[in-house]
């Protein structure tokens, strides 16, 4: 099965870890970690600060390699919650 990818964040997680909607119900789009209770997590997050947020992943917490990182953010203005803002 393919892995979800996240529309805020851009990194890919299990159908375990989806967002939530304010029903309760699970949302394919979005991460626990970005979506919840049928709200983006950080309401203030700029895509440039989840840049950063990203880079920091792979050069500092070895969460994500620094080429993950540099893809995902290539992607960014594609996904469903940044692609709204650029529009």
């Amino acid at each position: 099965m393919k892995p979800l990818i996240c529309q805020s964040c851009g990194l890919p997680f299990s159908g375990k870890l989806k967002g939530i909607n304010r029903d309760g119900t699970k949302n394919d789009d979005y991460c626990v970690n970005c979506f919840d209770n049928g709200e983006f997590v950080d309401h203030s997050l700029t895509m440039h600060t989840l840049e950063v947020n990203l880079l920091e992943m792979a050069e500092v917490h070895n969460e994500i390699t620094l080429e993950e990182a540099q893809a995902v953010i290539k992607n960014l203005p594609y996904l469903k919650r940044w692609h709204m803002n650029i529009m």
